[in-house]
């Protein structure tokens, strides 16, 4: 039998050898088969779990890598070692036909029962190299495979000859989409292992030994496009990486300083720091040179000449919130003029669309000067027209490595300005209300503190921006139309920085603690940080979050810190050494002594029995004496 159905998805056997030629271990993907057979929950699993390989191949996280192109229902889509399906979804939602090729019938398996409502799904079993296909597609994906092409070619240079084949698969102006590790990424340098070899260096060393794998520069693989006869080729940057991105930028919209503030995650395995990524991603970022060292790339080649005039310049995702709170925003172009546009990533999330549309409103009246942005409705997408200006924050000190008393004062001076431009009709003492209790919970709050009527929630500075005609509000998504402390804005804020900065947070214990020394009652402290966690928490759900995917994290050591511990260790072996020669001296001088009064006891007797040994003993000693 050549074609199994699973659900509305078939699978193609017509080119299994009968053998899975690539696995991650049968024990794993038993597991992973089962998971998805089950039907169980797999967001609220890996909410409760740390498994690497379930987080990796069962994330919703993984399908950011494509999500924000655009949808096209007409197009027909090839995705090349399609593996368990992390991907697979977001291609038969977004395009009209998808046909997959994988070497394992297992994990094929697993990718049919994951999307087995998708009636526009054909997966066929096989080598890629094998496999005949009667039609050319107008877009074809190599997630993740590329840098295994040595698996699918057999040829003296397979990495150019897969392209060349994926070529001639491709429509006249259709797109390939590769993503794939940079060799050179920033966290390869900082000490995480090469991802494929579990060794430290390999891909900068140049994987002396290692056969089977292979990444690139940014330069060595706009070089083998070139060669395969692709003439439209862009480059993107997914952070913190393409197998879990959160954010993709572009050449025409690339990190500045302070836009990336967090390591790269270490979810695989072990790493020692070999310095601090943030700081040196700063430093690039403001040198021009971040898509160099970028950990992965997203490529997009065509058979087309030159490089589109309109499209996605930026992507940001929400994968990390509760369903009906994921709005993905994208930085666009089209006919010249740049939109901030934000979209509901399901069907779930429109509601908070309307919500966002909604609190364009209850701004208007907000503030005494800054403006709120304007926002177009279309569709289920909000478009912000892209205003020019300069980040709110951009006068800021370096927060990554000041001191706290500056960093304290130079925050609190910045709250002061946006909170001082707050409407004085905005302004009240608290009273608990119903919609209060709705979003926060039942919290035991002082009545008649300083309080706000309504209140944009979310007045990081990164959300405002300075321009010739005053300071904008940029993003009003979570505005709340009901009274809350006044306090509890600021220490959002603060608490957004204080989880921003490592160095913060090495030097003060408790995010309280930070907001204390901004001014906030120690009491209230303690008051805002549960509604903060309320406030995470509705936003989170009960599925992977920020919170939670912490628990996928290995231990990471600086490098410095354990070379200093390793002297520390040495040094005090060798005080151990030298206080155990000195117990050592001490002790043979004390046997020697003992010995030398044994040895007189035992002559001592021996004098007392015999006489004539004694005068001979007297007389030698006295003898001695005159020496």
């Amino acid at each position: 039998m050549s074609e199994e159905k699973i659900g509305n998805v078939i699978l193609d056997l017509e080119y299994y050898k009968g053998t899975d030629e690539y696995s991650d271990g049968e024990s794993v993907e038993d597991r992973l088969l089962d998971i998805v057979k089950s039907g169980e929950d797999i967001g609220r699993r890996l909410a409760q779990g740390s498994d690497w390989a379930e987080l990796y191949h069962l994330s919703d996280i993984r399908k950011n890598i494509l999500s924000w192109t655009d949808t096209d229902k007409s197009a027909s889509v090839l995705e090349i070692g399609s593996g368990c399906g992390a991907v697979t979804g977001i291609l038969c939602e977004r395009f009209g036909r998808v046909t997959c090729v994988d070497l394992s019938k297992k994990r094929s398996t697993i990718n049919a029962f994951r999307n087995k409502e998708y009636d526009n799904l054909r997966i066929k079993v096989g080598n890629f190299e094998d496999v005949e296909f009667k039609e050319k597609f107008d877009v074809i994906t190599l997630i993740g495979v590329f840098e295994y092409s040595i698996y699918y070619i057999s040829s003296d240079d397979p990495f150019v000859d897969m392209l060349k084949k994926c070529r001639s698969y491709l429509k006249e102006g259709g797109k390939l989409y590769i993503a794939i590790e940079n060799k050179y990424g920033m966290k390869y340098f900082a000490g995480a292992k090469e991802d494929h070899t579990g060794r430290a260096y390999d891909g900068i060393e140049g994987y002396h030994g290692v056969e089977r794998v292979r990444t690139f520069s940014g330069y060595a693989m706009n070089a083998m496009l070139k060669a395969a006869g692709f003439t439209g080729v862009e480059f993107r940057y997914p952070v913190p990486d393409y197998k879990l991105p959160m954010e993709i930028y572009s050449d025409d919209r690339l990190p500045v300083p302070g836009d990336i503030t967090h390591r790269s995650p270490n979810f695989d395995r072990e790493r020692m720091d070999s310095f601090d990524e943030v700081k040196v991603t700063d430093q690039i970022c403001a040198d021009g040179l971040f898509p160099d060292f970028a950990n992965s790339f997203l490529i997009t080649a065509s058979n087309g000449s030159g490089k589109p005039q309109d499209g996605c310049l930026y992507a940001k995702f929400n994968t990390l919130r509760a369903q009906q709170y994921r709005v993905d925003t994208r930085i666009m172009l089209e006919n010249g003029r740049l939109y901030a546009v934000k979209s509901p990533s399901c069907k779930e999330a429109v509601s908070h669309i309307d919500a966002i549309e909604n609190n364009r409103k209850l701004a208007e009246d907000f503030y005494k000067s800054i403006k709120p942005a304007e926002v177009e409705r279309r569709g289920n997408d909000l478009y912000f027209e892209y205003i020019n200006g300069r980040p709110f924050g951009d006068d800021c000190i370096d927060y990554s490595s000041a001191e706290i008393e500056d960093i304290c004062r130079d925050l609190k001076e910045h709250m002061d300005i946006l909170m001082a431009d707050i409407a004085d009709d905005q302004r009240c003492g608290f009273e608990m209300s119903d919609a209060f209790r709705d979003f926060f919970g039942d919290i035991d709050i002082p009545t008649g503190i300083p309080a706000l009527k309504k209140a944009n929630a979310d007045m990081i500075f990164g959300n405002f921006l300075r321009t010739d005609e005053g300071i904008f509000c940029i993003d009003y998504e979570w505005f709340l139309d009901f009274p809350v402390p006044e306090d509890y804005i600021r220490y959002r804020v603060y608490r957004c920085v204080f989880e921003s900065y490592i160095n913060i947070a090495w030097k003060i214990k408790t995010r309280q603690e930070f907001a204390v020394l901004l001014g906030i009652d120690e009491k209230l402290a303690d008051i805002f940080d549960l509604m903060e966690d309320r406030f995470q928490q509705k936003v989170s759900g009960d599925g992977l979050c920020a919170g939670t995917i912490s628990a996928y994290n290995k231990p990471f050591r600086r490098l410095d810190e354990f070379a200093s511990e390793r002297e520390g260790l040495i040094a005090r072996m060798e005080s151990a050494e030298s206080e155990s020669k000195r117990l050592s001296s001490e002790l043979a001088e004390k046997d020697r002594i003992i010995q030398e009064q044994q040895a007189y006891i035992e002559k001592l007797k021996r004098a007392i029995k015999n006489p004539l040994f004694a005068v001979k003993w007297a007389a030698n000693k006295a003898k001695n004496r005159r020496k």
